[in-house]
């Protein structure tokens, strides 16, 4: 390839005289192989995009495992390999937010609080994180002694024999491993259960 003034590439002209690269994306009848690699790659060259600007991609580049809407219109979509991206939905589609790389394993579970402003997510990887909606800013990141299954959120008022002790927001982890759900003050970042329930 030859530079121009202006800094833009020109592909090279092709091994038998033409102008550019082969439509056949190969040298001539009769070469070598390593012209025909070089013809192949000089097509491919040429075919790439060139432009001034091009547009970024907020798609997640793995099976999207979970997707939630909160109550304060907040979309949280979570990919198998551990991405976490918020969304905003506007008057006409929805506007990406933030990204974060919030587990090393695969999600096991995604909640919402029941007011829209937390967001609890929990993974192979024995990690539970919680997510200020609000704000796009995670509050805490606990590491589990048991490996969490899916989590859900509970209010004072459901939590039972709790509800007395706290009128705040409550998370159940299910342990993948046994037949346990465990309650936990996850917003706080305490990982001691309050709470262990054999279902």
């Amino acid at each position: 390839m030859k530079r121009t003034r202006g800094g833009e590439s020109e592909p090279a002209a092709a091994e038998d005289g033409s102008p550019g690269p082969s439509d056949s994306g190969g040298a001539p009848a009769g070469g070598s192989g390593a012209s025909r690699v070089g013809a192949t790659v000089r097509g491919a060259l040429a075919r790439l995009p060139s432009a001034e600007m091009y547009e970024r991609s907020y798609m997640h580049r793995d099976w999207v495992t979970h997707v939630l809407v909160t109550r304060t219109d907040f979309v949280a979509t979570a990919s198998r390999d551990g991405q976490l991206k918020f969304w905003k939905k506007m008057p006409r589609g929805i506007e990406f937010v933030k990204h974060f790389r919030a587990h090393m394993k695969p999600f096991a579970g995604l909640a919402a609080s029941p007011d829209g402003s937390l967001l609890a997510s929990t993974s192979a990887d024995r990690g539970l994180k919680v997510f200020d909606v609000l704000a796009f800013d995670m509050i805490a990141w606990i590491k589990l002694d048991f490996t969490p299954g899916v989590c859900e959120w509970v209010g004072g008022a459901g939590a039972g024999a709790h509800a007395n002790a706290s009128s705040r927001t409550l998370l159940a982890v299910a342990d993948a491993d046994s037949p346990e759900v465990r309650l936990l003050d996850a917003a706080s970042g305490e990982g001691t259960p309050l709470h262990t329930v054999r279902v």
